[in-house]
């Protein structure tokens, strides 16, 4: 075993003492052991199949030094793999399905953009704005937590992160629309107890009490709905003019954001029918309809990726840069432009929310995507 393995291993089990963990960074701040460092992380993940974690502090000074040390090893393929490893803001960057590969900037991060300028983009935060039938608008974390009762006499309470109603009664047609900007997201409680968490840039408009026939909404953007069974009113989530997901009582995701390829519903559990020009196709748990116009595509789903939003993850696999950008953009309320077109780089791995944008852009830096940051316009260079 060498000594920069050993040293590695030593760290990994947080046994070393700090005249090695200060040889350990020495070690790693020089190009010579790239390909040795990243063999064991290799190793590591591949021999283990869990994501054992470095300290906090540790996995950053690894990452810092990763990143200040400069030059650039050999790439042996465009593809590339994240995976953090502790916890938020403790990233190391693993790559590639022959191999993991690491790309370097050839100049440090702070030559393209300043520390202040990272700090002040944070990552979305519990946030909506609420318009009542009448048209007005409430800002929901302006509001003490307590309640809130519009003119359709709905009582709306207001808890920590949910907005909730209950005792409404059936009357004339009355809608509330919660909305929620870009990096923002909110969890509701519909009238009929039925669950909904918004995700940022997104809207839902929905009646503040429902009839007795049925249960409709209406969702531009994405949303996981905990929908509660009710067999004689069906519950219907139209996604535009001809899209509806027609459901009784089940768990499932809706991506319908307008910048994305095509509406996506994907089944959790329970049964669905997605509707597409006046055609219905039944969903079974696992499975994803893909609605691209009156086309409907149907595959099988990894559930954990579609919902990993919802559990405070970004969660990728093989995924191309803009679909990734997308995301981004409506996290951290910022303008992707492609100043030379979509450079043809494909992401894979788990990365948590709450990180800054300055963690996510160092990503982006190893990752060999060059760019600047102009106020909230992220151009992306290459």
């Amino acid at each position: 075993m060498s000594r920069f393995e050993s040293l590695f291993r030593k760290s990994l089990e947080n046994t070393s003492t700090e005249a090695e963990r200060q040889e350990l960074m020495q070690l790693i701040a020089r190009s010579q052991h790239d390909g040795e460092l990243l063999q064991l992380l290799d190793e590591v993940i591949a021999g283990s199949g869990d994501e054992r974690a470095l300290p906090d502090q540790r996995a950053k000074e690894i990452l810092a030094l990763i990143v200040q040390a400069g030059g650039q090893p050999q790439v042996r393929g465009r593809a590339v793999r994240m995976r953090w490893w502790a916890a938020a803001a403790s990233l190391l960057l693993l790559a590639g399905a022959a191999g993991y590969l690491l790309r370097r900037p050839s100049v440090p991060v702070t030559a393209t953009l300043t520390p202040q300028t990272m700090e002040e983009i944070r990552p979305a935060s519990q946030s909506a704005i609420l318009t009542l039938d009448d048209g007005s608008q409430v800002m929901l974390d302006s509001l003490h937590q307590g309640s809130i009762r519009n003119a359709a006499g709905a009582a709306i309470h207001l808890g920590e992160n949910t907005l909730a109603y209950s005792g409404s009664k059936a009357g004339a047609a009355a809608y509330n629309t919660l909305s929620t900007p870009r990096g923002k997201l909110f969890h509701l409680v519909l009238p009929d107890g039925t669950e909904v968490w918004l995700n940022a840039a997104s809207s839902l408009r929905y009646p503040v009490s429902f009839n007795a026939a049925e249960r409709t909404v209406e969702l531009n953007g994405e949303a996981y709905f905990e929908v509660k069974q009710a067999a004689t009113r069906p519950f219907r989530v139209k996604t535009g003019p001809q899209g509806e997901v027609r459901v009784l009582g089940t768990g499932f995701n809706v991506n319908a954001y307008t910048n994305e390829p095509a509406v996506t519903t994907t089944l959790l559990h329970g049964s669905v029918q997605v509707v597409a020009a006046e055609r219905p196709t039944l969903l079974k748990p696992g499975q994803q309809a893909a609605v691209t116009g009156a086309d409907v595509k149907i595959q099988t789903a990894d559930t954990s990726q579609v919902t990993a939003w919802k559990e405070g993850l970004f969660q990728f696999d093989n995924a191309g840069i803009q679909q990734v950008m997308n995301q981004l953009e409506r996290w951290y309320d910022i303008t992707v432009v492609y100043e030379k077109g979509v450079p043809d780089i494909r992401f894979g791995g788990k990365m948590e929310r709450d990180l800054d944008l300055r963690s996510v852009l160092r990503i982006l830096e190893i990752s060999n995507v060059h760019y600047r940051l102009e106020e909230r316009k992220l151009i992306i260079t290459q």
